[in-house]
């Protein structure tokens, strides 16, 4: 399976697999500072859309976005895991209660190890898009996951030239 991370860094700065920024400050939403995560998206615009709806925007050059393979069938549901999502799991600040899903989910990794099982993260809801889902992996096992693709997407693409325009 492909997930995608995208970051305002260029690529030579860029490593999809650091997970260090999850528990920078008070962690995020999904982790506490005790728990390092590796947040990806299901598809390639959430991943854009969750590094453009922050703050500095339009001082932004460039995205730059990794495609991720993750091992087939790794990535459960929260129902698989027997966790449930927080009714406040949306709110801001992010509460404690939804910050455990992080550690909740690394718990659950080591389990299955001790059965032969490969657990490599969890599926949860997008805040931003209704429609679409982030996913948590565990970075330990970041021998798992390989980068296959980079893409480098300007901000303001080049506009195409009047005499090709249909309107």
């Amino acid at each position: 399976m492909l997930v995608y991370r995208a970051s305002r860094k260029a690529r030579a700065a860029f490593d999809p697999l650091d997970a260090s920024a999850s528990v920078a400050r008070d962690g995020w939403r999904f982790n506490d500072k005790r728990s390092a995560i590796l947040y990806a998206a299901q598809v390639q615009s959430l991943a854009i859309l969750e590094v453009v709806s922050r703050p500095g925007w339009s001082n932004l050059a460039e995205l730059t976005i990794a495609a991720i393979a993750v091992p087939e069938g790794s990535v459960l549901s929260l129902e698989d895991l027997g966790l449930l999502l927080p009714t406040n799991w949306n709110v801001r600040p992010a509460g404690p209660n939804a910050q455990s899903i992080g550690g909740e989910l690394l718990k659950a990794v080591d389990r299955a190890a001790t059965e032969g099982r490969l657990i490599c993260g969890v599926r949860v809801p997008s805040v931003i898009s209704t429609t679409d889902f982030n996913l948590l992996l565990d970075p330990r096992q970041r021998e798992q996951y390989r980068v296959t693709n980079w893409t480098r997407r300007a901000k303001d693409p080049p506009q195409t030239p009047s005499r090709y325009r249909r309107w």
